[in-house]
């Protein structure tokens, strides 16, 4: 079972390819509370840990996104998430 902070952040990287620090205020207004973009960045590595989401790096040479498997070892800022299917069943 995800809490309200885990959904609404899996809900946001099943729209698009998303950057926590981006989606903080969005998460924010949701939940009808600040989140932090470490509490954000938390929260999708948590996703990922559990196959609800990948990370991924954007790279400008190629213009393609590259799939990271230590997020956690990046700046959240350089790192994109993107809801898998499993994410995506989670929350339907």
């Amino acid at each position: 079972m995800l809490t309200k902070l885990e959904e609404i952040v899996l809900e946001w990287v099943c729209l698009d390819y998303e950057r926590a620090p981006a989606i903080v205020g969005e998460v924010s207004s949701a939940l009808g509370s600040q989140a932090t973009d470490r509490e954000v960045f938390g929260v999708l590595l948590a996703h990922c840990g559990r196959g609800l989401v990948k990370a991924y790096l954007y790279e400008t040479e190629t213009r393609a996104f590259k799939q990271l498997t230590r997020p956690a070892d990046h700046d959240p800022e350089e790192v994109w998430w993107y809801c898998t299917e499993a994410g995506k069943k989670a929350l339907f």
